[in-house]
């Protein structure tokens, strides 16, 4: 199937033309709406032009109105209700022993085909893990890399390689964050206690193929919205970054959790039922703002 658009039914009402964020859609000197061959190459497939046509008139390849469409409803929620609600969701790291149905898991990952996206929909894969054997294996091995990690950031040759390797930002997290809690033992899971994971009894990781284009962003944000959607479902989670790194330093990780050896991991997030009920939320310090 091409790219293409029904002349038939087309009312030339220009929107297309408006809303493609690559200008593909051009009109001719009769008024007829085409598709530019020369820029078609650069379609990534966002849909604003089949969600904006009345006359459901263009068909972008890949894309339906009956498989990937649906008409909007009204927006039901207003703003008060909406800041409401994000006042209301706090990083959960204390978790009921109860699994989550598979239902819901799935309607979490559904609303993630929402995000918006920079290139390819496609990226980043979501990998769900809900075995309880092979969370506690994955716990350990990155017990063993984070006691590792204070090993190698306190060797001058290893910390100098490892600062090359990475960003000044990642670099500065490892070595005033991570590094100070991870000498204490804090992320020694041998002890008994997970403050990895936090014994939750769900862990999705967001991973993509290590050039694929803006996949990063794309894990951010797609991560994001499994994160509100977790919470509009009473569930409650966190956003976890020891869980990535781990993944793309340990062999046994990557195989353990079934990514693919060219992906790397991004984002994970862990969830499940809240053992504690908050009473209040915190209003953090408005953050510095530049009006020009």
């Amino acid at each position: 199937m091409e790219n293409t658009i029904n002349f038939e039914t087309c009312d030339r009402c220009s929107l297309c033309i408006a809303v493609c964020p690559y200008e593909i859609f051009e009109k001719d000197e009769s008024g007829q709406i085409f598709l530019n061959p020369e820029k078609i190459e650069f379609c990534v497939k966002c849909g604003h032009c089949m969600a904006i046509c009345k006359s459901k008139s263009i068909t972008i390849e890949g894309l339906s109105y009956d498989n990937n469409f649906y008409d909007l409803l009204e927006t039901n929620i207003d703003s008060d209700s909406f800041i409401n609600f994000l006042a209301n969701r706090r990083s959960i790291r204390n978790f009921k022993d109860k699994e989550i149905p598979k239902e819901i898991l799935n309607k979490i990952i559904d609303a993630t085909s929402f995000a918006p996206y920079g290139v390819s929909p496609k990226d980043p894969m979501i990998t769900v893990v809900q075995n309880k054997e092979i969370i506690e294996k994955a716990l350990l091995l990155m017990s063993n890399f984070y006691e590792d990690l204070v090993k190698w950031i306190k060797n001058p040759i290893s910390r100098y390689m490892i600062k090359r390797g990475i960003n000044q930002e990642t670099f500065n997290t490892i070595t005033h964050h991570i590094v100070p809690a991870a000498k204490t033992g804090h992320y020694n899971t041998k002890s008994g206690n997970d403050n990895i994971s936090r014994s939750a009894p769900v862990i999705m990781i967001f991973h993509a193929n290590k050039g694929a284009e803006e996949h990063t962003n794309n894990a951010i944000i797609c991560v994001t919205y499994a994160m509100l959607a977790t919470h509009s479902f009473g569930l409650g989670t966190t956003i976890i970054g020891l869980i990535p790194p781990a993944i793309n330093k340990v062999k046994e990780l990557k195989e353990l959790f079934q990514i693919p050896e060219e992906n790397e991991a991004v984002m994970s997030l862990i969830l499940g039922y809240p053992k504690y009920k908050y009473k209040r939320t915190i209003k953090r310090e408005k953050r510095e703002i530049n009006w020009i």
